[in-house]
């Protein structure tokens, strides 16, 4: 089964609201990438990454295989949640493209004071990063 942004985002979510510590997660290189985001915005405290054992020498030894699941460190604001909604964007049965311009009216619509993470040709970006770039492209989630 595939498991994308949706699965993982869901999890989060989830998680915040049944007020969990951590969530396990598949670990995927799109997912990592999401949640270095989600880190950097100040949305998780960070995760961990589980390896399998074997018989393996040193780290350099290791590939993405080794590495399949992991748990999401939730982070907490005076016990709550640093944000009110995360929310899908993006599905495999409905796919959101943006626009510079479809960004930059996002941003002016109703002051807007969340983050928009897109999927753009240079990897997962925010909206201010994809921005300062000037690059649209799929939106994955909006946070506020």
């Amino acid at each position: 089964m595939k498991r994308g942004y949706s699965d993982l985002i869901t999890r989060i979510r989830n998680g915040y609201m049944a007020r969990l510590d951590s969530v396990s997660f598949i670990h995927t290189k799109r997912n990592i990438a999401l949640l270095s985001i989600l880190r950097d915005e100040g949305f998780i405290s960070g995760w961990s990454e589980n390896i399998l054992e074997g018989n393996i020498d040193s780290f350099a030894d290791y590939s993405v295989k080794d590495f399949q699941r992991g748990d999401v460190f939730l982070r907490y604001v005076q016990g709550q949640s640093p944000f009110e909604e995360i929310k899908v964007i993006s599905k495999g049965s409905r796919r959101i493209f943006f626009k510079l311009n479809d960004i930059d009216q996002l941003l002016r619509k109703d002051d807007f004071k969340g983050v928009l993470i897109l999927s753009t040709t240079s990897g997962l970006l925010t909206h201010s990063q994809a921005l300062k770039l000037k690059l649209g492209g799929e939106a994955i989630c909006i946070i506020k």
